[in-house]
């Protein structure tokens, strides 16, 4: 017996409960949403006002929700054959599931409430629920950091592939004490920062992913990431730190600190698309007919620049400046890029030729209308008309479209699929053998 024989038994597969659990708690936050819309209960009338602290719950629960069991479930599957380590444990992943249901249930039970007092107490619980989950992460992360028979020059990805496991618990760690001293000015400014920052750095981590390690596109010289990320890490870091200034600063009048954290803001979405090399991309994906790819991660990559351009635009007298760069980038990038690439890596383990895939139509169409919608807002907003509620709907109804379609084809495709389904999936199965051979 192959000495990866158990690393094949434990990791493979073990992304199907995760996908399955982001599934059903996706359904679940857009039913609330939803809920809470056509009621016009206290938690929407907060949220809606613009409250940061609503605001901060609603983002903590996206990314570190349901989002956060797509990309962990993307990493229990596929990085121990790249990295030929084994550092998840069944009940690594059991924990992660448990205590992230809890935190969502609870976050979902929150908004319920009907005292201000009592929203924030259960959001409490839910946050660190979230955060605890992120945490038990951690242990993972830094033994595969350690363990990786991958030399960081002969990986696609470079020391980009190892960077996300490694900051979880730190990540965990100070989104929850952000929280919890929610009432110091600044925190929850800095907390919401370092979360789209954190999925700013996954985003791009994905794209190189998919079309560096995935595709074999060679779209950057593995010894050329890390200088890149390093770029990326300093202007992301630049951007926390402005943030935070003006959060203490308290003040909605053009200074100096609010222009550079919207100018670091926009530099990092760019810089972030730059460092992806989008024009070999594009060639490759578009031209003589066009190589196979995943569609969503292709539009994932080129909606960033658009991101940057509203977060350099926003207006700085409203009440959350920076927001529609916020909103833009975890409303069309981040989410493409991480349903695509869990999308695609099913397709993987059902071994189906990448020249066979179907694009999903309604979902595409779905953030192609939403992404327009959102265009047209902030470009309405820019010059200085009053009254984008009409573009505001479209923008959501088709966010939640989008979220419905890619929920419900989850179900369908880990819980009731017929399709042949293989350990291995296509493609990474040469990893398995590099092991075996070293």
């Amino acid at each position: 017996m192959s000495k990866f024989t158990s690393l094949r038994t434990s990791a493979a597969g073990s992304y199907l409960g995760l996908y399955a659990l982001s599934a059903f708690t996706t359904g679940m936050f857009v039913c609330v949403l939803l809920y809470h819309y056509f009621t016009e209960s206290l938690y929407f009338t907060l949220y809606s006002h613009g409250d940061l602290t609503y605001i901060y719950t609603t983002i903590t629960w996206v990314c570190l929700g349901w989002l956060m069991c797509l990309v962990t479930g993307i990493g229990f599957d596929i990085l121990p054959l790249i990295h030929g380590a084994t550092p998840f444990h069944e009940n690594a992943m059991r924990q992660f599931l448990i205590t992230n249901l809890a935190g969502q249930v609870v976050l979902a039970i929150s908004t319920f409430m009907n005292t201000e007092q009592k929203i924030l107490e259960f959001a409490t619980v839910g946050i660190s629920f979230l955060c605890l989950s992120v945490l038990s992460l951690g242990g993972p992360g830094r033994r595969m950091f350690k363990e990786s028979k991958r030399r960081k020059g002969e990986d696609e990805v470079g020391i980009a592939s190892l960077i996300p496991g490694v900051v979880f618990p730190f990540f965990g760690a100070i989104i929850l004490t952000c929280w919890l001293y929610r009432d110091t000015a600044g925190m929850l400014e800095l907390g919401r920062s370092i979360i789209i920052m954190f999925f700013l750095l996954l985003t791009v981590v994905i794209i190189i992913s998919h079309f560096n390690r995935r595709l074999n596109w060679e779209v950057i010289a593995p010894k050329q990431v890390g200088l890149r990320m390093g770029v990326l890490f300093l202007i992301m870091g630049m951007h926390i730190l402005f943030v935070f200034m003006a959060g203490r600063e308290a003040t909605t009048d053009d200074t100096l600190v609010v222009d550079m954290r919207r100018a670091t803001l926009s530099l990092a979405l760019v810089w972030g698309f730059l460092l992806c090399n989008p024009l070999r991309v594009t060639r490759m994906a578009l031209l003589n007919g066009g190589m196979a790819h995943s569609r969503p991660v292709f539009a994932a990559l080129w909606m960033l620049p658009f991101c940057g351009f509203h977060a350099l635009n926003s207006d700085a007298s409203s009440l959350n400046p920076a927001v529609p760069g916020y909103a833009s980038f975890l409303g069309t990038s981040a989410l493409l890029s991480i349903w695509g690439y869990a999308w695609y890596l099913h397709e993987d383990h059902l071994h189906i030729s990448i020249h066979k895939r179907k694009a999903n139509l309604p979902f595409l169409t779905s953030f192609v209308v939403s992404f327009l919608a959102i265009q047209l807002l902030y470009w309405d907003l820019s010059n200085g008309n009053g009254n984008p509620l009409f573009f505001q709907r479209i923008w959501a109804v088709a966010t939640l479209c989008g979220t419905l379609v890619i929920a419900i084809n989850f179900v369908r495709m880990t819980i009731f699929s017929l399709d042949s389904w293989h350990k291995i999936p296509m493609f990474y199965g040469r990893y398995v053998q590099e092991n075996s051979v070293d």
